[in-house]
């Protein structure tokens, strides 16, 4: 009777397979699998010996963590931060946005005129296409050349918007060429100081489109402050934002602070520091005619231009003992020096009764010229703006009537 198959394996070979079973079984503890039954003992026992090594060596990392002193885990941790946030910077870092190719020069314009110059610009709000630009020079721009820097004319329909609390105006107009972008809101575009901006008009009345570069330094509910050097002509011009390449507010004014006292001697601010108004938030608009905004603008001026003078001529007779006889030209007050050419006796200056009769009746007649016209000028002014001006005005026109009432008192008998 012939051997089975099986029972003709020699000894080593059964102990041979019967640890191979072995070590299959320990590797499927190890890893809880349910062994495939198409895997051979030999196959179940390398990949059993194969899980056994990875779980030693996760083992030993373990421990090679733990063994890790503190001092160093800092170290480590902190230089994996210094990496991040150099590689999160230059994710977020962006590219300013240049003005040049952000601000069309075709949305510039000029405005000017024999008595003044100014700039302006075309944006488009709520919709609808507007020349913006202040209210002080389009109330001096009746009979002025409006133009866009590229010599396109603008012809202004018979009415405009004025905005009660900001020296801005809005006029409508047709036009289908490009318009300047406008920050709907400072907060939202992250507007900030320290933020280059570039004022954009038509510096000195030159009648060319300028830019002048500077940072925001100051921002207010209405104002924003700028470094840029803007002068006279730029009043209107659009201050654009670089990295926004938007329009952010309008050039303005200027105001002079070199007079300092004790608290200012040693500010850091310049003397003469520059402003513009925010076309952001909510502006009350009101309408007007153009025709009323003319008549209205050079009343005030009329005003605004005797008071200047009168507030001249006493200060310099109170305070420099000089009698400004330059202004005998003057179309509303030069006819008060006419008699000085004819009778004053220069030479004996105070000591002639003659010479303290003259001045007693020019004091008093440029007290009576520095009431005249203050009711009519007044009641003619309707245009929020212009009553604001007046009122500073009056102030300067209190201050002329107290230097002529003090030198009579302190000079004449």
């Amino acid at each position: 009777m012939a051997t089975p198959q099986f029972l003709r394996c020699r000894p080593w070979q059964l102990c041979a397979l019967l640890l191979l079973s072995i070590v299959s079984a320990l590797g499927q503890g190890f890893v809880g699998n349910v062994p495939d039954i198409n895997e051979s003992p030999l196959e179940r026992a390398k990949r059993a010996r194969q899980e056994l090594m990875q779980r030693m060596q996760a083992e030993v990392d373990q421990s090679n963590i733990v063994a890790e002193s503190l001092e160093g885990r800092i170290i480590r941790l902190k230089r994996e931060l210094a990496a991040a946030e150099v590689e999160l910077a230059k994710r977020n870092e962006a590219a300013p946005a240049t003005v040049a190719a952000e601000i069309s020069s075709a949305a510039l314009v000029v405005i000017s005129s024999e008595q003044s110059a100014g700039s302006g610009f075309i944006a488009e709000i709520r919709g609808r296409t507007f020349l913006i630009t202040n209210i002080h020079v389009l109330g001096a721009a009746r009979g002025a050349s409006i133009q866009t820097v590229d010599g396109v004319d603008i012809t202004l329909p018979s009415y405009g918007y004025l905005s009660r609390q900001r020296d801005i105006a809005i006029v409508p107009i047709e036009w289908e060429g490009p318009t300047l972008p406008l920050s709907q809101s400072l907060s939202f575009d992250e507007v900030d100081i320290g933020q280059a901006v570039t004022v954009i008009g038509n510096s000195d009345g030159a009648r060319v489109g300028s830019r002048l570069k500077g940072e925001v330094t100051g921002i207010g509910p209405n104002e924003l402050e700028v470094s840029a050097k803007f002068v006279p002509g730029n009043s209107g011009s659009p201050i654009v934002h670089d990295e926004l390449g938007k329009v952010i507010a309008i050039a303005s004014h200027l105001k002079d602070f070199s007079v300092k006292s004790k608290w200012t001697e040693d500010s850091e601010k310049a003397d003469v520091r520059r402003f513009g108004y925010r076309l952001d938030g909510e502006i009350e608009w009101g309408r007007v005619t153009l025709v009323d905004l003319y008549r209205q603008a050079e009343a005030y001026h009329r005003y605004e231009d005797r008071t200047r003078v009168m507030s001249q001529i006493g200060y310099m007779l109170q305070y420099e003992d000089e009698l400004m006889t330059s202004y005998s030209s003057h179309d509303s007050l030069g006819h008060l020096f006419g008699y000085f050419e004819r009778d004053f006796q220069w030479h004996r200056g105070m000591n002639s009764s003659n010479n303290q009769r003259m001045l007693k009746h020019f004091i008093t007649s440029m007290l009576s010229e520095l009431q005249t016209d203050r009711v009519g000028t007044q009641e003619a002014l309707e245009i929020d703006f212009y009553q604001r001006r007046f009122l500073v005005t009056e102030d300067l026109r209190d201050q002329a009537a107290q230097d002529f009432i003090d030198f009579a008192d302190s000079r004449l008998d």
